[in-house]
């Protein structure tokens, strides 16, 4: 079924709309979930959980695109629990890294007279990304959006792990260069 069509359900308050969105998206979002978790049954929770949140949020939002809608759920779902888990052990992973290293570009929002606000900080990275190699902005997407180690994303491109890491240390650095020139509040 269409996304369209799933948002339409959704919208007349179908729970046929969970049961598609189950069978096209529910993949893709254990994928998301696990490489942020590393843990199947947490992954799966997670994944529930986002068809939850998509019901109880459709209406009233009315996503564009509903892979990214779900993907950014179970994203944001996966890290709570991530951060819970940290915090309740007290140690550092991969996936707590690749949070502070992007943490470490980005500025720090919250204070009212922020020059670039998020709306903003979101167009800047997105036009940064188009503006870069391939190569580099899948590298880019797959550390910081999916979470994925260092050694995963060098075997998917055929690549050497130091290669890998020194594109990662320029994008962050670049990304950071550009954010400044926007007067983005470090």
């Amino acid at each position: 079924m269409e996304d369209a069509g799933i948002i339409g359900l959704f919208l007349a308050r179908s729970e046929e709309a969970i049961r598609e969105t189950e069978k096209k998206y529910s993949g893709y979002c254990r994928s998301v979930s696990y490489g942020i978790l590393g843990n199947n049954e947490d992954a799966e929770e997670c994944v529930n959980d986002t068809l939850f949140r998509a019901w109880n949020s459709i209406p009233p939002n009315h996503p564009d695109n509903l892979r990214v809608y779900l993907g950014r759920i179970v994203r944001n779902l996966s890290i709570d629990r991530y951060r819970s888990a940290v915090s309740t052990k007290r140690g550092g992973g991969a996936a707590e890294a690749s949070f502070s290293e992007l943490e470490s570009v980005l500025p720090a929002f919250g204070s009212s007279d922020d020059d670039l606000n998020e709306e903003d900080l979101l167009r800047s990275i997105n036009e940064f990304l188009k503006e870069q190699k391939e190569l580099y902005r899948i590298v880019f997407v797959q550390k910081v959006w999916y979470l994925l180690p260092v050694r995963k994303i060098a075997e998917l491109h055929n690549i050497s792990e130091s290669k890998t890491l020194s594109i990662l240390y320029r994008m962050r650095r670049k990304l950071e260069e550009k954010l400044r020139k926007e007067g983005a509040p470090f």
